[in-house]
């Protein structure tokens, strides 16, 4: 009971931890998306301080040469009106970069004087209105009517001229640009608005919206300059700041994407999510070595119990009396018998007594014939009674009988005693003999049982660590070894290598010929790999077929290689085992320790994932590790991942093969497909992602959303359509198939005959027993049981007799190589007429020629599917088919006639 709690500790404390690393890294990835965030506010912020400052110098700049007009025109003795006026202001236009031209303009808006040729532009009727409200002004924007550039007009008021204003004519586009240069960072925008909400100028650069006025604009914000979170013209978040210039009537506005501003949070967030989910993977794992440790230790207790509970029944069962004395003459245990010899001390008999205690309580209890208390030397005369010197020795008690007395020393001091009852020996001188004898023999028994409890404790011990089958080592002294190994490796300056060997087909062995042959064949193996390592080489069991070896040597990995070369040679030839002679290969995966940091478990998975490539490559191959295999199990677990999104996502979908009857050619039903369609892989084959899905056991979801929407969509079709729907092995060995099946049938109100369940050959010999009791309860509700790919697998006749089938489906191989006399048109013609008269229909898959189409109906085969008759189809189209009464297509149906 304490193991079951110990385990079940692990089991909540590796929860709890995973639970607070879940949370500890949420927590560290919001405290890092608020501090990126006002990060990013605060480079916004300063970014537009820099911006409104530069705009400042730039605005006192021009208003400041509006301002020097009039001294400078008096100092020059030049009048507003005086043809000298272009030629001044020119000069003074010259000295500046923050305006283009600089202008006098008239109370009537006529252009008077210009420090540049004036071309077309005779009038600025709009820079005169402000005039009468205030003595400066920034009009604008306003856009040439020449060259189409959008200009700010700074207006100011030459107090003494009469009405008469100066103008500085300030180019947008070079503005910004001069604002541009304040060390924006990338992304960042420029708007340069009014509070009512009107465009003056931006960066980049917007044509149509310059001069526009929009309702909700950013301008119309508080010019605070505290950041804040805004929408953007397409939806999207946007981190912008408004201030307000030195003229209260420009703001400035700075925009960019809030995603871009917290892209270092998502790469902080991506790198922290790595290493929890690492991290999780660690705890789990040192979880599940601790979990496993728990359970060996709880085996072995068990196994100790057990030999215990064996050695005390042992000790019940002899026919002598029994007593284990300890080296200060304790009474440690003693049988029943023993007991019986010594009825009238046998109540105070209890473990850890002393044999004086014993003595004084049966003496004070009045159980012993004295005539008051036991002084000490009667004490001790009975001491030496009970432990004499020389043994055996005969003793007579006070009722008469004679008990011979035989003590052994244990080697802790103790004393087990063996008291045997010899009265009837003694009564008749004639069978001393033969009572001598047995005593001796009781003796000797009870060494041998002392003898067998110290073998069987150092049986357990060594169980622990080692493979109790073929006597190697097993996993956790090999881990232990592999540690060593690093070391010696490293203080010999050599490399360490791994070699993983796992026996191709093993299983096939163990289901055909018994797991007694196979555990023959398992120590037959053991013995070779012994022999062909050297003497410094560990060889050891890992589990059923899996076997490791460390070599050590100056040149790996072609040393190891080598080794694995002569171990696949040695192991490929046939071995003898009870009676059976047997061939197997076997396939090896390589891994050296290239690294001094490298643990043994990242060793054992290097070699896994080389052994895994060696039985892709095929049988009795090796591989040695390559650091991109790492990279192709990161791709299988990313593909996994994805698997786990794509049923929520809705990424699955079904396609729907159109089934005729051969004999009519009319439509039966359907055979229901998986497609993937993945956002980013496109679509995806089934046989690229069902052999994961059901490694992953994740199939068994996947193929309950495809027996819902099939049996649904086929539900909704008129007539008596079946569907056909293809079923994994791992449904019936994990998942409640049963209870998927009827609960899809309850809710789409589809009767369970119109359901045909299939599964291959193949899935039936791997889970055999668990397949047909499965089978079985489906066939009891009503569904149609197909047999698929018939001929491909294990294909057995007794199979035909024995499983609850109503149809098979014979293999498209056979029905594309099926013409006319060919060895394949009369497998098939055979397998219809035998399931015919076993009253299995069959179905014939792959038609995909008008020959084979010929070829089919002149047997007894039942029904037909392929691309000739109908490709895989939406369940739109497959809806119309049903619809329509469609048939097989005309031109075959011509030539077909009923079988004879």
């Amino acid at each position: 009971m304490i193991w079951h709690r110990l385990k079940l500790s692990v089991i909540a404390g590796t929860i709890v931890i995973l639970g607070l690393l879940t949370v500890g890294t949420a927590l560290l990835a919001h405290r890092g998306l608020m501090a990126t965030r006002l990060i990013a506010e605060a480079d916004i912020e300063r970014s537009a301080q820099g911006v409104e400052n530069a705009l400042n110098r730039q605005l006192l700049q021009i208003h400041g040469a509006l301002a020097a007009i009039r001294p400078l025109f008096a100092a020059a003795g030049v009048t507003a009106t005086s043809p000298a006026a272009n030629e001044l202001l020119r000069g003074f236009n010259l000295q500046t970069i923050a305006y283009r031209d600089m202008m006098l303009v008239a109370p009537d808006g006529t252009i008077i004087a210009s420090a540049r040729p004036r071309g077309a532009l005779r009038s600025l009727p709009m820079v005169t209105q402000p005039t009468s409200i205030q003595p400066a002004a920034m009009i604008g924007p306003v856009q040439n009517p020449v060259n189409g550039d959008w200009s700010l007009y700074a207006v100011r008021a030459v107090p003494g001229w009469n009405g008469v204003v100066a103008v500085a004519d300030v180019s947008t586009q070079s503005l910004m640009k001069i604002l541009a240069e304040t060390g924006l960072a990338p992304g960042m925008r420029i708007r340069i608005e009014r509070p009512n909400g009107q465009l003056v100028a931006s960066l980049p650069h917007d044509e149509l919206a310059v001069g526009e006025w929009r309702h909700g604009a950013l301008g119309t914000r508080p010019p605070d300059g505290r950041a804040f979170v805004a929408t953007g013209d397409k939806g999207q978040p946007e981190l912008a700041v408004v201030r307000s210039s030195l003229p209260g009537d420009l703001r400035v506005v700075l925009v960019t994407d809030l995603d871009e501003a917290l892209a270092p949070w998502r790469r902080f967030r991506d790198r922290l999510t790595a290493a929890a989910a690492m991290g999780g993977t660690l705890v789990t794992a040192f979880a599940g070595a601790l979990f496993l440790a728990l359970r060996q230790r709880e085996r072995v207790d068990a196994e100790r119990s057990r030999a215990t509970a064996v050695l005390a029944n042992a000790v019940e069962a002899m026919s002598d009396g029994f007593a284990l004395w300890d080296g200060e003459d304790r009474l440690v245990a003693c049988n029943q018998r023993y007991r019986e010899l010594f009825a009238i001390t046998a109540p105070f008999l209890t473990p850890g007594a002393r044999f004086q205690e014993i003595m004084r309580a049966s003496v004070a209890a009045r159980h012993l014939p004295t005539a008051g208390p036991l002084s000490e030397e009667q004490v001790a005369e009975r001491a030496r009674w009970h432990r004499p010197e020389h043994s055996p020795v005969e003793r007579r008690l006070s009722d008469g009988r004679w008990l011979l007395m035989t003590d052994r020393r244990t080697a802790d001091g103790g004393v087990v005693a063996i008291r045997t009852d010899v009265t009837a020996l003694k009564a008749v001188q004639a069978e001393l003999a033969e009572a001598n004898l047995r005593a001796t023999e009781a003796a000797a028994e009870a060494q041998r049982q002392n003898m067998a409890l110290i073998e069987r404790e150092g049986r357990i011990r060594f169980l622990a660590h080692h493979d109790d089958l073929t006597g190697l080592p097993n996993r956790v002294v090999f881990r232990e070894r592999i540690g060593k190994a690093l070391y010696e490796a490293a203080e010999r300056g050599e490399k360490m290598a791994l070699l993983y060997l796992d026996l191709d087909r093993f299983k096939d062995v163990n289901d055909t010929l018994g797991h007694p042959v196979g555990d023959a064949l398992l120590r037959k193996v053991a013995a070779r790999l012994t022999n062909c390592v050297h003497a410094t080489d560990v060889v050891a069991r890992l589990s059923g077929d899996e076997f490791a070896i460390i070599s050590i040597g100056p040149q790996q990995p072609q040393a190891a290689t080598e080794l694995a070369e002569r171990i696949i040679a040695l192991l490929g030839e046939p071995y003898s085992a009870l009676g059976h002679t047997i061939a197997v290969s076997v396939s090896v995966g390589i891994a050296v320790a290239e690294a001094a940091w490298i643990d043994a478990d990242t060793l054992l998975k290097q070699a896994d994932l080389a052994l895994y490539r060696a039985k892709a490559w095929g049988r009795g191959t090796m591989c040695v590790f390559e650091p991109e295999m790492d990279t192709h199990l990161r791709a299988r677990l990313e593909m996994e991942q994805d698997l786990r999104e794509a049923l929520a996502e809705g990424q699955f979908d079904l396609a729907y093969q159109p089934i005729f009857s051969v004999v009519t050619g009319a439509l039966t039903g359907f055979e229901a497909l998986l497609r993937w369609n993945h956002p980013r892989r496109g679509i995806v084959e089934p046989s690229d992602f069902v052999p994961l899905a059901e490694d992953s056991r994740s199939i068994v979801e996947i193929g309950a959303f495809v027996l819902r929407r099939a049996v649904a969509d086929i539900a909704a079709l008129p007539g008596n359509l079946k569907v056909a729907v293809n079923l994994s092995p791992v449904q019936l060995a994990f998942g409640d198939i049963v209870g998927t099946v009827e609960a899809a049938l309850r809710d789409s109100g589809l009767p369970p005959g119109r359901l045909e369940c299939e599964i291959t050959e193949t899935a039936l010999f791997e889970s055999e027993e668990t397949s047909l009791a499965v089978l079985q309860r489906l066939r009891e509700i009503g569904v149609k049981i197909v047999l698929d790919d018939f001929g491909t697998g294990y294909s057995s006749l007794s199979r035909l007799r024995l499983l609850p089938l109503d149809k098979i489906k014979i293999d498209r191989s056979f029905v594309q190589d099926a013409t006319e006399g060919s060895a394949s048109a009369a497998i098939v013609e055979a397998i219809t007429v035998l399931t015919g008269r076993l009253g299995i229909a069959t179905v014939a898959e792959g038609i995909e020629t008008e020959a084979q189409w010929a070829l089919l109906v002149r047997t007894s085969c039942a029904e037909a599917q392929g691309f000739l008759l109908g490709r895989p189809l939406p369940i739109a189209e497959a809806a119309a088919m049903a619809r329509d009464g469609y048939g097989v297509p005309v031109a075959l149906a011509a030539g077909f006639s009923a079988p004879t």
